[in-house]
Order: C-alpha cells, then structure tokens, then sequence
C-alpha cells in the first residue's frame, strides 16, 4: 500500500513516554492525521477494500482517534459503525459500546435492518489510527467477544514496527495498514532507553 500516509503524522525519533504505559523510539502527530480528509481517502478506499473481504457488518474504533477512521470505513462499506468509549470508571485501555437495538443482524456486510438486539454473531472489523503496542486493538477485540461479536481483521493507517505479528498473535486476526513505520515499544517498567538514563524527548510541533 501507499506509505506516503506516514508523512502526514510528522514522526519524530527520540525516547517518549506514548501514553499507554509503553515507552517507545517514535512520536507521531496523529491528530495531524485527520487535519486535511481528502488526503486520507485513497488509503481509507484500500483499507475498505481489504475489509470488505471480510464481510463485515461492522467496524469498530476507539474514541481516542480509530473511531475517525472506522466512521469513514464502515461509510464506504455500508455497513454499521460501532465507536468505542473509554469507560472513566476504569483503567486507561478499558472501552465500552453503545447499546445496538438493530442493525446488520449478521448479515455479511449487507447492511439490513434485522432488528437483533445487541451485536452477537456480527463479523466486525476494528479500525485504529495507528498500531503499535496494539492495546486499543487487543481492548477492542476483548470487547467485542465479550458481546458475542467476531473480530475479522484490523485496519489502520499506520503500522508500527511488530504490529502486524502482534495483533496476529493477541487478536488472530490480520492488520491492514496504509502505511509501514520502523519502531520499538516496551513496556515502561521494562524500557532499555530508561534503563540507559535516555532522558524523554519532548515532542516538536509541527512546522
């Protein structure tokens, strides 16, 4: 696919604390991402494509920026939109979904209204802007199982280092990506950059 994707997210390298209790060697803008729409939609088009051999009746993304890119996927595919919430009462990657009252009722990606309660036995792909660590991705997935749903596949716009190894061996499922970036992430108590004294780097505005 395209990498021409990963410019848009301005990548910086240096020791960051990523917010997930990881630790890694790359910073990424990705609300940068979203900045100009237009320029995503041939990735989105090929991350839709890839999905849409899946029949899915869904896709889900968290919050946080993957529901972005869900929305716009699941728009392309005619199929339901299941954003994720992160739930306040409860640890960082912990996530909810809304109630469904209808919807594709399993139905392999159709996009009918087969008035199912609930989203048991729909094939659902998970969307995320980027995936490193994969802790939205493997939340997510923890989620949907949780509700009686399948997860498929997984598409982002970026893949970061082992992501791809990662959600196969967390989720079992393939990660589409728009775009490919070297990098490394360790868990913070286990991070060698901290280990070596490697002081964070903060990150540099656009510009």
């Amino acid at each position: 696919m395209n990498s021409g994707v990963i410019g848009l997210a301005h990548p910086q390298r240096g020791h960051f604390d990523l917010g997930t209790g990881f630790h890694g060697d790359l910073w990424l803008d990705l609300d940068a991402l979203f900045l100009r729409p237009s320029l995503l939609r041939p990735h989105m088009r090929l991350l839709a494509d890839r999905l849409r051999e899946h029949r899915v009746d869904a896709v889900c993304g968290p919050m946080e920026g993957g529901a972005l890119l869900a929305l716009a996927i699941a728009d392309t595919l005619g199929v339901a939109f299941l954003p994720a919430y992160r739930a306040p009462e409860q640890r960082t990657n912990a996530y909810r979904l809304p109630d469904v009252r209808g919807g594709t009722g399993g139905t392999g990606g159709t996009g009918g209204t087969g008035g199912i309660a609930g989203i048991a036995g729909w094939r659902v792909a998970i969307a995320d802007d980027a995936v490193n660590a994969g802790t939205a991705v493997r939340a997510c997935a923890g989620l949907l199982r949780s509700r009686g749903a399948v997860p498929v596949a997984v598409a982002a716009l970026l893949s970061l280092g082992p992501a791809a190894a990662v959600v196969a061996g967390a989720v079992s499922v393939p990660l589409y990506a728009a775009g490919t970036v070297q990098s490394q992430a360790w868990p913070a108590d286990r991070c060698p950059l901290c280990a070596g004294d490697v002081p964070f780097t903060e990150p540099l505005p656009p510009g």
